[in-house]
């Protein structure tokens, strides 16, 4: 039997029995409308992921058909590169400083849209399997909920398409369905290997070899280090204080890794993307054979990305791109308008724009949402107004914008007269800021910030940021779990002396 047919044929046998949920649609769809699918990992970048997407170190069947039968927006920009904050920007439709989730402890604020409700109201039954996290918002008044994923991907996101292939298989089809599908890898590289392991020569009292010395791997194996290895160490405080070791000793250990261990990882990176590729495949497999294959639209992205050692970093809580940039595809495996094995280079997607696309493809009102724009116009081939910049928050004090070819981070030091309320340039000073020309640096290794020859960039660049910020919705303050993150944030840049000006 083959690898694809055992995977499918264990995930249908293992299936638990079907469940009928009653409607939880509140108005009458129209008659055209599609089926949809949102497919959404944790902690996949854009770059260095998908063998579609060039990325030879992995094999992502799964992704590459979503790519082959779909339009991919290659400038695609989590709204804030962190788990939480950015899935309630998918959910609510605006950024981490409207919707109050500035980090993952700290709860939405209540008042914020639910997008299931829009889809609820346009005659949707709405559906979930798998990862949620959004502190706030309690998944189970929102969707019927198939299955609730854990925090460790290898063990449970096969448990999460099995949920996804029964729902197939045994649903009735007397309305449109929404199936949001939370995978939760490639995030098990943040907890695996651990990172004193990966450093010791010994665990466990046991001496451990090279991997390749070992003849575990072939050195041809094992991805080489980034172009993007190394980094101009003019760097917001933040990022200074919560990457680079100065606050949290696991940093200070990858800090410190040798080539070895950053290609390590990211052969360990690849292997985890394999994995939850593999279940998307599978998941992709019961919808071709399903009943549902020709009126089903699905939506792919990730909530951030993934250092990969780009940049000497691992994880996410960074503007650069290998984190803020994340896959963002429209896809079908059946009759509907959808240009297939486009790649868009031109227009800037951000996360706030999901909820907007579901809701012109339900026609649903998606006005209600702070932000967004749908993304059907340009999967369909058809012009459309389009936004000039992308904008981003990060980790409550580093805001970001892009045109694509230039990107601006700034940097703002807390103002303890209003302690938890999230920063603009009218209320806080600004800090260190970066420059990148995305054009003549891909690579993000030079922050023109301080070069005079890019004065005119970087005050082209603030004052697009500025007007970003001004079009966000009313502001208030976050809770208290997300005003006491902000304020240890700023008591380490201060402990530690991190520069905030260069």
């Amino acid at each position: 039997m083959k690898r694809r047919s055992f995977l499918q044929s264990s995930a249908v046998a293992t299936a638990a029995a079907s469940v009928t949920y009653p409607s939880n649609a509140k108005g009458t769809a129209a008659n055209d409308v599609p089926n949809m699918i949102f497919i959404h990992v944790d902690q996949m970048s854009l770059l260095d992921s998908i063998r579609a997407y060039g990325c030879e170190y992995t094999s992502t069947p799964g992704i590459d058909r979503l790519v082959k039968n779909g339009t991919s927006f290659m400038q695609s920009y989590s709204t804030d590169p962190v788990c939480c904050p950015a899935r309630a920007s998918w959910w609510t439709g605006a950024y981490s400083s409207e919707h109050g989730v500035v980090c993952n402890s700290t709860p939405c604020h209540p008042e914020m849209p639910d997008v299931s409700r829009l889809l609820q109201q346009a005659g949707y039954d709405t559906y979930f399997s798998g990862k949620w996290h959004v502190p706030g918002k309690e998944v189970r008044n929102l969707f019927h909920v198939l299955h609730e994923g854990s925090w460790w991907g290898e063990m449970t996101d096969t448990e999460v398409t099995r949920s996804a292939v029964s729902f197939l298989e045994n649903h009735d089809g007397q309305h449109p369905f929404f199936l949001s599908v939370g995978y939760l890898n490639p995030h098990d590289i943040c907890i695996t290997p651990k990172y004193d392991d990966a450093r010791s020569t010994k665990v466990d009292g046991k001496k451990v070899p090279p991997y390749v010395s070992a003849g575990v791997l072939e050195e041809s194996d094992i991805p080489p280090l980034p172009e993007a290895h190394e980094y101009d160490p003019r760097e917001p405080g933040i990022l200074v204080a919560c990457k680079r070791g100065s606050a949290e000793k696991k940093n200070a250990a990858f800090r410190d890794w040798g080539d070895e261990l950053w290609r390590m990882h990211r052969y360990n990176y690849h292997r985890f993307t394999e994995m939850v590729d593999r279940q998307i495949d599978v998941l992709l497999d019961a919808l071709e054979q399903s009943d549902f294959k020709d009126n089903t639209l699905i939506i792919f992205s990730a909530d951030h990305g993934e250092g990969i050692g780009r940049h000497r970093t691992v994880a996410k809580s960074t503007f650069y791109d290998e984190v803020c940039r994340v896959p963002f595809i429209v896809s079908t495996l059946g009759k509907l308008k959808v240009r297939k094995g486009i790649r868009d280079e031109q227009h800037l997607v951000s996360g706030v724009d999901l909820g907007r696309t579901l809701c012109d493809y339900a026609q649903a009102d998606g006005a209600v949402l702070p932000h967004g724009l749908s993304v059907r116009p340009l999967v369909e081939g058809q012009k459309s107004a389009w936004r000039e910049f992308v904008y981003a928050e990060n980790s409550a004090y580093m805001h970001m914008v892009s045109d694509g070819t230039i990107k601006y981070i700034r940097e703002y030091i807390e103002n303890e007269e209003v302690t938890g309320l999230p920063p603009c340039a009218k209320t806080h000073a600004t800090g260190v800021e970066q420059l990148f020309d995305l054009a003549r640096d891909p690579n993000e290794g030079r922050n023109l910030a301080y070069d005079p020859e890019y004065a005119p960039q970087l005050e082209r660049m603030r004052t697009a940021l500025d007007q970003m910020e001004d079009e966000r919705i009313a502001i208030k303050p976050v809770a208290v779990q997300g005003k006491k993150f902000m304020t240890a944030r700023s008591e380490t840049i201060r402990k530690n002396n991190i520069p905030q000006d260069y």
